[in-house]
């Protein structure tokens, strides 16, 4: 980007933080309309990723300087850009993580109550499951550009039983939801009538387990009594118990 549509960029910074006093910083995404108009941009893409594309080939040739009012919030996996009032300092909101997100996603699974409940199982059982097993016939919708599908993983499969275990929470008022949400719900009701079908044709036993049937919390989310859990799932899994 040439030196005058760098000064320009710089002029859309301070107009914005002279006309928003209570304002101390903002992401970059926020300002891009303002450079837009300025006519820097013709459009929007991805919230913000013109503007972030000329921050990051400033970064690569060590000329962030040139904007003196942007701050690199750097983490393990990614960058993100914020533009900060002269005088100020950024203030993240939240404790930046030191772990990646692959790694925070594994500790979210990890500690999901799903994979609580297959541990019991697998507990009970004797055997390990396989987590979010997949099948070659068992696929969701084509893509949105029109190829490839995406296989449905099943919660927790034990080959040498045949079974497969599903985990649901309560089904939610259909009429209380907005539409985006009411989309989602039909759309997860056909892929588990898709995972039955396959599931009774490759002549599996489908078991569904829902979370209310052990002790929750106000959030809906298990307490956690392994014991009493123990309890619960050992009765469901009666037919499969060795004892």
């Amino acid at each position: 980007m040439s030196e005058e549509n760098l000064k320009k960029i710089n002029d859309v910074i301070s107009y914005y933080f002279d006309t928003n006093a209570s304002v101390d910083w903002i992401p970059v995404k926020a300002i891009m309309p303002a450079l837009i108009e300025a006519g820097l941009f013709t459009k929007d893409i991805k919230k913000g990723l013109p503007i972030r594309k000329v921050l990051r080939k400033l970064d690569a040739a060590s000329t962030l300087a040139k904007i003196p009012r942007v701050h690199a919030e750097r983490r393990s996996d990614s960058v993100y850009w914020y533009f900060v009032r002269a005088g100020k300092r950024y203030t993240p909101k939240e404790v930046i993580s030191s772990i990646s997100k692959k790694e925070q996603n594994i500790l979210n699974v990890q500690n999901s109550d799903e994979f609580y409940l297959v541990n019991l199982c697998d507990e009970l059982l004797e055997q390990k499951a396989s987590r979010k097993h997949t099948f070659d016939t068992l696929v969701g919708n084509l893509h949105k550009r029109g190829k490839g599908r995406t296989k449905l993983p099943l919660d927790a499969y034990y080959g040498d039983l045949k079974l497969v275990i599903e985990f649901s929470r309560e089904d939610e008022v259909f009429e209380e939801l907005d539409s985006k949400q009411q989309a989602r719900m039909i759309q997860i009701q056909r892929y588990n009538q898709l995972k039955k079908k396959a599931i009774l044709n490759k002549e599996l036993r489908l078991m569904e387990i829902k979370y209310a049937s052990f002790e929750c919390d106000e959030t809906n989310k298990l307490i956690r009594n392994a014991e009493n859990d123990k309890l619960v799932l050992r009765d469901m899994l009666k037919d499969f118990l060795k004892n």
